[in-house]
This record gives C-alpha cells, sequence and structure tokens, in this order.
C-alpha cells in the first residue's frame, strides 16, 4: 500500500505459482511437470482510491490472472483475463453509500472448464465452459453502530 498524500490510496499486489506434478500418471497419461489445474502461474491487483474532503470517494480495482488448466483429466486451458472494478460513494458520519460495478467492461472469461462427449449422435469430446460472472452493479448502504 503506498499512500501518496491522505487524499490518495495505491495497493498493489502480485501473486506468483509454481504448481506442478511431480511424479503423476493418470491413467495411461503422465502428468509429470505439467501445471495443476486452477494453479496460474501469475495474479495481479492494482487498486486506486481517492477521497474528498466534502465526504466523496472514488475506488477503481483491476485484477489480472494468467491461463490455467481446468483439469487432470484433459489439456483444456482458460484464457488470461483482465477486470476492472469501479466503486463511487458518499460518506459522513456513520454513513456509508456506495454505487459499485464489479467487471465494468463485461469481460468474458471461463472460471471452469470440462471436457467431455454429450452431443449426439457421435459424442465428440467438446470443452464446456462456466463463464465468469457478467457485469453486476449495485448500490450498498451502511449504518456504523456507535
Amino acid at each position: 500500500m503506498w499512500r501518496p498524500d491522505r487524499s490518495w490510496r495505491v495497493d498493489a499486489s502480485v501473486g506468483l505459482l509454481e504448481a506442478r506434478f511431480l511424479d503423476y500418471q493418470r491413467d495411461s497419461v503422465n502428468l509429470s511437470g505439467r501445471d495443476q489445474a486452477h494453479a496460474p502461474r501469475w495474479q495481479y491487483a492494482v487498486a486506486a482510491e481517492r477521497r474528498f474532503d466534502a465526504g466523496w470517494f472514488l475506488r477503481v480495482d483491476v485484477q489480472g490472472m494468467d491461463r490455467f488448466f481446468f483439469s487432470e483429466s484433459h489439456e483444456q486451458v482458460s484464457s488470461p483475463h483482465t477486470l476492472a472494478h469501479l466503486r463511487v460513494g458518499f460518506e459522513r458520519g456513520p454513513w456509508r453509500a456506495a454505487l459499485w460495478v464489479r467487471n465494468l467492461f463485461d469481460a468474458g472469461y471461463a472460471q471452469r472448464g470440462f471436457f467431455f462427449g454429450n452431443e449426439p449422435p457421435d459424442f465428440p469430446d467438446r470443452l464446456y465452459v462456466q463463464p465468469g460472472d457478467p457485469r453486476q452493479v449495485g448500490v450498498t448502504v451502511n449504518y456504523e453502530w456507535p
């Protein structure tokens, strides 16, 4: 976290991961040395928040993730993706209200993937993905009891 002055706050984080199978055989497939499922090699998050003297605030968050294998049972992978979020609000005394948007640009991304045959007549193997959350907009109001 970095605070260049009392009205600004900047947060940043980076995650690096190396999660590989060391000695693993699944059926007739040797997965030794392959990345494990749902283990992206890198992730990051950056946020900037500005507070104004009148009680208003604005926050922007950006987070990203590398590709990852969906499962150990197949070779299908996700795509790397980046999401942006926005929050604008007002606080005075014990009250705080904020309008927020998650996935601001409505980025499409997969969070789970399954690879199997499910469609007649030949039932060829195919990737089916569970998409990540689309853009969401909401309002949050808080009151903090003294």
